[in-house]
Order: structure tokens, then sequence, then C-alpha cells
């Protein structure tokens, strides 16, 4: 198979639809969280230890897939994941105990956490480097499987039960992988020569990562460490604040499709400013809105500051993909998907941090925000400087 037969919209498409329900799954264990507690008869512990289970299983998931995708393949494990999806997925709908639940929901978790990871690489390895940002952002746009699982929960949860809710993800992810299959592993074997040179160094085929990790691999997994866990704990955040705020089905709408628009600005600054200019937008502009809903008399200044905020997540949201596989020379997979799980596991302890410190108490929850913003500002400024995503010679319409 030649490179140009690859279609980016091809790749486009295979990756977002099983981490569109990867999404869907994730969001609707959490919903589900009371559900589960009154049928298995869970204790407090039980349930935060389904949830921990979750955010583990995507941290290990991605280290141990990433890793398996590039030395065996990023197809080929991509494949793998749609396996190991189908079957931690259908063990949910099926689980019969607190233990089995557990097990299943582990494995549901890990091909969370390898998804990430793959997809993004699989993706930027075949799209030019122009046009890199623009997919990654509209990659993201699968994590509105959250909102399907929040309606799902809302509407169809009395109707049909929750083992249905899972069950019916393992259809299409099941269709996909086995409508793909041959193109995936072909196209394993194509090098994205036009994306390496718009990059400015040859990217990889999955496999050859022979190098060992050195300083400047550590460094930038620092950055992205801290960047996604950040900007992942304003989003996890916001939800913790919203819980106060009205709960109707168009302001949880609202909640998660502000997020979109957020995620094309930001591909749009990247291509004309670079990653770090983005990011420095994004902390002043944080550090703006968390000092205006801090000191406002407005009455409604909470219920913009929700509904602002995923705009501005939006930003991050959308380059984390494509900029965390340009800055890993070696374990490309591993270590991108590394830095964004793992820094989601360490937002997951934001709201635990806000309520022992009674930040969520008076205004002082939005002080907290605003330290995010001051964080992502620092480490913004200290990226290596990005140019503007502008048209190499060459580069075709990929």
């Amino acid at each position: 198979m030649e490179a140009k037969d690859i279609s980016p919209q091809r790749v486009y498409w295979t990756a977002f639809i099983g981490l569109f329900f990867d999404y869907y799954d994730l969001y609707l264990f959490i919903y589900l969280e009371k559900t589960f507690a009154t049928h298995f008869a869970l204790s407090a512990a039980q349930s935060d230890a389904l949830q921990f289970t979750g955010l583990a299983g995507v941290g290990a998931g991605s280290l141990l897939f990433g890793y398996l995708a590039d030395r065996l393949g990023r197809a080929r494990m991509m494949l793998a994941v749609f396996v190991l999806y189908v079957l931690g997925i259908s063990g949910i709908s099926l689980a019969w105990s607190e233990a089995s639940l557990l097990g299943f929901r582990l494995a549901a978790s890990l091909a969370l956490g390898a998804e990430w990871g793959i997809s993004h690489a699989f993706m930027s390895e075949r799209v030019s480097r122009e046009r890199r940002y623009r997919y990654a952002a509209l990659l993201q746009f699968a994590i509105l499987g959250g909102l399907l699982a929040a309606m799902a929960a809302r509407y169809a949860l009395p109707v049909v039960g929750w083992r249905w809710l899972f069950a019916a993800s393992i259809v299409p992810v099941t269709l996909l992988s086995a409508m793909r299959w041959r193109w995936l592993v072909a196209a394993d074997a194509v090098v994205a020569t036009r994306a390496g040179e718009a990059n400015g160094a040859a990217l990889r085929v999955a496999g050859d990562t022979g190098g060992r990790l050195g300083a400047r691999e550590a460094l930038a997994f620092a950055q992205c460490l801290g960047l996604a866990s950040l900007t992942i704990a304003s989003g996890t955040v916001n939800v913790f604040f919203a819980k106060e705020l009205p709960q109707s089905a168009w302001y949880t709408a609202l909640f998660w499709l502000n997020v979109a628009p957020g995620m094309l600005l930001g591909a749009w600054v990247v291509r004309r400013a670079g990653v770090r200019p983005a990011l420095v937008i994004y902390a002043i502009a944080l550090v703006a809105l968390s000092l205006f809903a801090w000191v406002s008399a407005w009455p409604e200044r909470k219920l913009a500051f929700a509904l602002v905020l995923p705009l501005l997540n939006g930003i991050p949201f959308g380059l984390m993909g494509a900029f965390f596989n340009e800055v890993f020379a070696h374990y490309r997979t591993m270590l991108s998907g590394a830095a964004y799980n793992l820094g989601r596991i360490l937002a997951g302890f934001a709201p635990v941090l806000i309520t022992a410190l009674g930040l969520h108490a008076g205004g002082h929850y939005f002080v907290f925000t605003a330290a995010l913003g001051v964080g992502v500002f620092v480490i913004g400024v200290g990226l290596r400087r990005t140019r503007p995503l502008t048209r190499e010679r060459g580069d075709d319409s990929r």
C-alpha cells in the first residue's frame, strides 16, 4: 500500500469511533456509581475502589499497550485494544458480583488508556504537520461520548436498565474492528515520510524505536505530564463545581458541548502562532476568568464560569494529542499516552484537594483554578519555541 493511498479521514474515523465509545463507557460507569452501589450492595469503600480501579487501569493501559504499540505496531495494538474493550464491556454488562465488576472494569479501563495514545500516534504519523493539530482537535471530540453517557443515564437507564446501556456500545466497536482489521495491519507498514519531513525529523514506523530514553525525553515527559495534570484538573473541578448549579438536560449538554469550539480555537491558534502562545493565551484567560468569578458581584457569575471554562479548556485538550507526539523521539506512543493518562489520574484528586483545603467554600474555589492557570503559564513559557504551522513546500491536502 502506498503512502498516498491512506486517507486521513479513514484514519480519523477508525480512531474516533473506538475512542468515542471508550469515553462513553468510562463516564457511564461514573454516572452509574449509585446504581452499582445499590445493585451490588457496595460499601462506600468498595465504590471508591471501583472508581480508583478505573483511573489506575487507564494509566497502566497507556504504559503497557503504548510500549507494545511502539515495538510491535500501532495498528495491531489498536485491534488488540478493540478486543480487550469488547471483553471488558461485555463482562461489565454481565457482571454477577462486586469482584467480577471490578475485574471487567479494569479490563475496560486498560483499553481506554491504550486507545488514546495509540489513536493519536497512529493518526499523527499519517497526516501532514499542517493538518495534524486540526485532526487531533477533531479526534478529541470523542470525549463527547461522555455527553452520550450523561443522556443515557438520565433517560435510558429507567427504561432498559444499566446492563443494556453498556452492551449497546459493543456492536459498533465490533463492527468497526471487523471492517478495518485488514486495512489497519496493512497501514502499519507505511512510513509517514511527508509527516516526518514536515516535522523536521523522521517519524518512525511502529517498532523502530530502538533508542534509549534520555534527558530530553525526561524533561519533555515532565512538561507534558504537568500540562495534562493542570488542564484536566481544571475540567475535573468544573464538574465538581457544576453539581451545585442547574442540572437540567440543557445545562448538561452545554457543559459538554462548550469544549468543542475551544478545541478548534486551540488548533487555529497553534496553526498561526505555535503551541507555546496557545498555552499562554489559555493560561491568561483562565486566570482572568477565575478572578472575575471571584470578585464579581454578578448573580450569574458562577453559572457563566461553569459554561465558559469548558470553552477555554478545549484549547489545551485539542492540542495535546498532536503536541505530545511531536516532542518525543523514542517510545512516542507510550510516553505521550502515559503523560496524558497519568495526568488524568493526578487531576482526579483535584476535588479531594479542594475539599481538604476548604477551597470549596466562599470564593476560594476560584483561587484554585487561577493557580492552575499560573501553573500552565509557567509550563507554556518554559516550552521550546514552536513555529506556526505554515504550509510546507510540496505539502498536499493530506
